[in-house]
């Protein structure tokens, strides 16, 4: 089946009533599960929603965020919601605590769609109803489900066309302890840790390299921002990492100086241009929207970390540079504060001269202890 004619949607309609912290958003590697489960989703489908009655916790993510149309009846009112807004016939529907989303799988299950109307793997014989393909034409049924009382999802099966999946099937595309375990209580995400270190994150990263985890620092204009990105730079790189860093422009930024050659290049009609010396190389890309923060990051093949300045509405780990003022930026991720914190925010404070100290903060969130590059090229 083509690509064109199947959405993804992320169910992200749960209460989270065992998790002490919301569990789309907690981060390994630098990066949350619900946006890796994202970066992946957009490497495969062209249309990707978000299934979610918090709204605004949802906000700042890159993608269309729609709510249930009937509400608060699990993971099927979910499904019923993707199949209603998605513009196309077939859904791959992904719950979003499962950390470790495999697109080939993704694109397995699509390319067993036609002539069914789900495609749903089992695994230890049981059918993994959030990890599957939903077609249009359930919806009706979905609706009698709903409006009868009847929530599970596996029910359904009985009633449409389903090709089931095998395990064996999916073993060859991965390993399916990994690909379907979900995140229900603080033990389970102790046990996403141990999976990272033990055989890394997931098919997320890009296929020329591991994307590297991302902290972004953060803070009002003029509050010191990049004197401590270039600090803690320093201090990192003294520590034995390789760093990657960004500065996000949002009000604009001359990328390219008017009037050089490159320059020409691209007045010229260059949709891609680059400058080449022994030095190093800059490449200029025309764009015609802002690129996401994901799309430049995947770029830094090499590097243990990329440490970006900006983007304090996205839910990346963050450090807020603070003077104690009020600050209107989104608090989740936020794990350390250089400075004085704002007014209700209770979090490690370092001083904004610490870079030192600020540094080994971001080795220890993002769980870096122990990977620094060895200095030889890849």
């Amino acid at each position: 089946m083509a690509r064109a004619a199947v959405s993804a949607a992320i169910l992200a309609g749960g209460r989270n009533t065992r998790m002490k912290n919301h569990k789309a958003f907690l981060a390994f590697d630098g990066c949350p599960i619900i946006q890796r489960t994202l970066n992946g989703l957009y490497s495969v489908f062209d249309e990707v929603l978000v299934i979610a009655n918090e709204m605004d916790r949802y906000a700042q993510l890159d993608a269309r965020v729609l709510p249930d149309v009937i509400p608060h009846q699990g993971p099927l009112s979910g499904i019923h919601a993707a199949l209603t807004h998605a513009v196309n016939p077939y859904v791959f529907v992904v719950a979003c605590d499962m950390p470790f989303i495999n697109v080939r799988v993704a694109e397995f299950l699509v390319a067993h769609a036609e002539g069914y109307e789900c495609v749903v793997p089992v695994i230890r014989s049981y059918p993994e109803p959030l990890y599957a393909v939903y077609g249009k034409s359930c919806l009706p049924k979905v609706q009698d489900f709903l409006s009868t009382g009847r929530r599970r999802v596996v029910d359904l099966f009985s009633t449409v066309r389903v090709n089931y999946i095998s395990e064996s099937e999916i073993r060859d595309l991965g390993e399916p302890e990994k690909i379907f375990f979900n995140v229900n209580y603080p033990e389970d995400w102790a046990r996403v840790r141990k999976i990272v270190q033990k055989t890394g994150a997931s098919d997320t990263d890009n296929a020329n390299g591991k994307t590297p985890p991302v902290v972004c620092v953060v803070g009002t204009s003029d509050s010191g921002k990049t004197m401590l990105v270039t600090r803690i730079v320093s201090e990192l790189k003294h520590m034995g990492f390789r760093v990657g860093t960004v500065k996000h422009a949002p009000h604009g930024a001359d990328l390219d100086v008017p009037g050089k050659d490159s320059w020409k290049h691209a007045q010229a009609g260059a949709e891609v241009s680059a400058v080449v010396s022994p030095q190093g190389v800059a490449l200029f890309r025309a764009r015609e929207a802002e690129s996401s923060l994901e799309e430049v990051v995947a770029q830094f093949r090499g590097a243990d970390l990329a440490l970006v300045e900006g983007y304090k509405y996205l839910s990346y780990p963050k450090i807020l540079v603070s003077t104690g003022k009020s600050w209107k930026g989104n608090a989740e991720g936020v794990f350390a504060v250089a400075g004085s914190a704002p007014p209700g925010m209770e979090l490690p404070s370092f001083d904004r001269d610490d870079a030192a100290g600020l540094a080994r903060a971001i080795v220890e969130r993002l769980g870096l202890e122990g990977r620094q590059s060895t200095g030889e090229s890849e």
